[in-house]
């Protein structure tokens, strides 16, 4: 109970967030998009003091059934209450996805999250748009964001219901994401569908994943279908009892004493501080070496200047790591062939004397992508 009314509070905060440089901002973007007769919607929240911080790239959440304004809200106004519980806890940009209802065209959120069915043939006409919803999301929106906000490539998408049930599939067969967290997800439809969907995943790529799954107290004594928590028990057996690669983590929760609806902000509670410390304790994958070119300039500078980070060309994390060359009084480059994402810091030789960074975010500082491999550091 202290959490529901921790989160009302967050809630009764965000309106006063403004659209100043330094704070952080919520903006409204609208797609004409060529897969849809209608207008689509997105929110992009960007974190306090993005602007400035021009040198750090984000991970990027996508949450689904945004129309809600409460879902978007919980999950950043929670993200930014985590980013402060670790030094090297990087913020996240967050998209709220958005799904319309058109009375005209009988459209509503289940269309968005529903394929065309293969098995049986539903009573209702809300169903069939899922394929457009995810080349929208992929041709359109995704671009969208990674050209307009700084990214590092990586997604997160958050789904409830049948947003649970979309957001699995799409990680799970058609690799729209790289995590989700799936919040009493529908497998039951369409014969299980999503479930099977789920269970034959394939993750041989070795990338990391960070999957969690959760139910509340969906029953047949709580008035929902035996087949919803039947398919929920079947996926959840098969998740405890077959071994999946070390490079996935899967978390199962359930949540008996709270509702379909209400267990929505008890999930994202334990969900999200976990997904952000799994996101920034894993160590990279990539075996290919990439030439970067990093500078760093200070008024204040004076002597030797060490970088030092995650692998042995950044000498693992040895305070007194790898020389940077000197350039002139205020200015010190090196270039180095780096496997991504690359994690480091600057030093004066000591962990006691780590050098801050006016125009990006505390701890460590990453590279993720060859695109974003030449840095400019300011220390002033």
């Amino acid at each position: 109970m202290k959490r529901f009314y921790l989160f009302l509070i967050i809630l009764c905060m965000l309106p006063a967030v403004v659209s100043a440089q330094q704070l952080a901002r919520v903006e409204n973007v609208k797609f004409k998009s060529e897969y849809f007769p209608f207008e689509r919607e997105i929110l992009v929240y960007t974190p306090t003091w993005y602007d400035e911080n021009d040198q750090t790239a984000l991970d990027v959440i996508y949450v689904f059934d945004s129309q809600m304004r409460s879902h978007f809200g919980l999950v950043y106004g929670l993200l930014d209450e985590i980013q402060y519980e670790g030094e090297d806890m990087l913020p996240f940009i967050v998209v709220g996805v958005v799904s319309p209802f058109v009375p005209d065209m009988n459209y509503n959120r289940n269309n968005d999250f529903l394929p065309v069915p293969e098995k049986f043939t539903p009573s209702e006409p809300y169903y069939g748009s899922a394929d457009n919803l995810r080349k929208h999301l992929e041709n359109e929106v995704m671009p969208y964001i990674d050209s307009n906000y700084r990214t590092s490539g990586h997604t997160l998408a958050v789904g409830h219901s049948l947003g649970a049930s979309f957001v699995l599939d799409s990680f799970a067969s058609h690799n729209l994401f790289d995590d989700c967290i799936a919040i009493s997800p529908n497998f039951t439809w369409d014969e299980n569908r999503f479930a099977n969907s789920f269970l034959n995943c394939d993750y041989s790529n070795g990338k990391p994943h960070y999957i969690f799954l959760s139910m509340a107290n969906e029953s047949e004594q709580t008035g929902w279908p035996a087949q919803w928590r039947e398919a929920w028990d079947f996926v959840k057996g098969k998740v405890a009892s077959e071994p999946h690669p070390e490079n996935v983590r899967i978390l199962v929760n359930e949540y008996p004493d709270f509702s379909h609806m209400r267990c929505y902000v008890e999930a994202l509670t334990d969900a999200l501080p976990l997904y952000a410390m799994y996101r920034h304790t894993t160590a990279f994958t990539d075996s290919v070496a990439h030439p970067v070119h990093i500078e760093l300039s200070g008024s204040w500078l004076n002597g030797d200047v060490f970088i030092t980070g995650n692998q042995p060309q950044l000498s693992n994390w040895n305070p007194q790591g790898v020389k940077m060359n000197k350039i002139d009084d205020t200015t010190y480059t090196i270039d180095l062939d780096l496997m991504l994402p690359a994690e480091f810091k600057f030093t004066q030789g000591s962990w006691d004397n780590q050098i801050g960074l006016s125009n990006s975010y505390n701890g460590n500082q990453r590279i993720y992508k060859p695109s974003d491999a030449n840095k400019h550091y300011s220390a002033d």
